[in-house]
C-alpha cells in the first residue's frame, strides 16, 4: 500500500516475474525466479501464478465459463471441475457462465477475471489495483471474494493498492514510499490504515 509512485506496481511485477530486478533475488517457495531463463519463467507464471489486473483481459468471443478455464486449456491441462465450480460459487457467477463479456457488468467481468486467476490453483495470486476500474459496489464485491478465497479456499493473495478500504481486507499491510518499505501493520480498519498513512507522510 502506498501513494502513486511509491513503487507498488514495480514491486508486484518483480515478485510475479513480469520484470527482473537489477539486484537481489526473488523466491516463489523454493524456486529462485530471478535466475530462470525466459522459457522457464513463462512456464512458472503459467503454472504457479495467477494475475488480476485493472483491465479484465477477457476474450470477447468466449463465454465467462470459457474465459475462466482458458489458461488451463492453453496449457493442455484438464480443469478440476469441482474446484472451478467452488470458485464460481464463491464469486457468485453461477447464473452468468454462458454470457460473453459484453453481456456482463464491469464488476462481473472482474469477478470472471478473478475466478480465472484462481481456477488453476496457483501458488499465489497477484492483484494490481484490482478495484481501480470498478464502482464502489462492484469493488466491494471483488474484495469480499478475494477475502473468501483466502479464508475459505486457502489461496495466497498479494494485492497492491492505494485504497485504505481495499487494504482493510488484508491480513498484513506493508506501506511503501519512494520504493522502500516504511511501515507494516497487521489487519486494520480503513480508518486506522488512513491514519497510519498520514503518520508516514504518505
Amino acid at each position: 500500500m502506498g501513494p502513486s509512485g511509491s513503487g507498488k506496481s514495480t514491486l508486484l511485477h518483480m515478485l510475479a516475474g513480469l520484470d527482473r530486478p537489477t539486484s537481489g533475488e526473488v523466491y516463489l517457495g523454493e524456486t529462485e525466479t530471478t535466475g530462470l531463463n525466459d522459457k522457464a519463467l513463462t512456464l512458472l507464471r503459467r503454472d504457479r501464478i495467477g494475475f488480476i489486473f485493472q483491465s479484465f483481459n477477457l476474450l470477447p468471443t468466449m463465454t465467462a465459463a470459457e474465459n475462466i478455464v482458458l489458461p488451463m486449456r492453453i496449457a493442455g491441462r484438464r480443469p478440476d471441475e469441482h474446484w472451478v465450480a467452488s470458485i464460481v460459487a464463491t464469486v457468485g457467477l453461477e447464473d452468468r457462465l454462458r454470457h460473453r463479456p459484453a453481456e456482463l457488468s464491469g464488476g462481473q467481468q472482474q469477478r470472471v477475471a478473478a475466478a480465472r486467476a484462481l481456477a488453476s490453483r496457483p501458488d499465489i495470486v497477484f492483484a494490481d489495483e484490482p478495484t481501480g476500474a470498478l464502482d464502489s459496489r462492484s469493488g466491494l464485491e471483488l474484495l469480499r471474494f478475494l477475502r473468501r478465497a483466502v479464508s475459505e479456499l486457502g489461496q495466497t493473495v498479494v494485492m497492491v493498492t492505494h485504497d485504505p478500504t481495499a487494504a482493510s481486507y488484508a491480513d498484513r499491510i506493508l506501506f511503501l514510499a519512494d520504493g522502500r518499505v516504511v511501515g507494516e501493520r497487521q489487519a486494520a480498519t480503513a480508518e486506522e490504515i488512513l491514519d497510519h498513512m498520514k503518520s508516514l507522510g504518505a
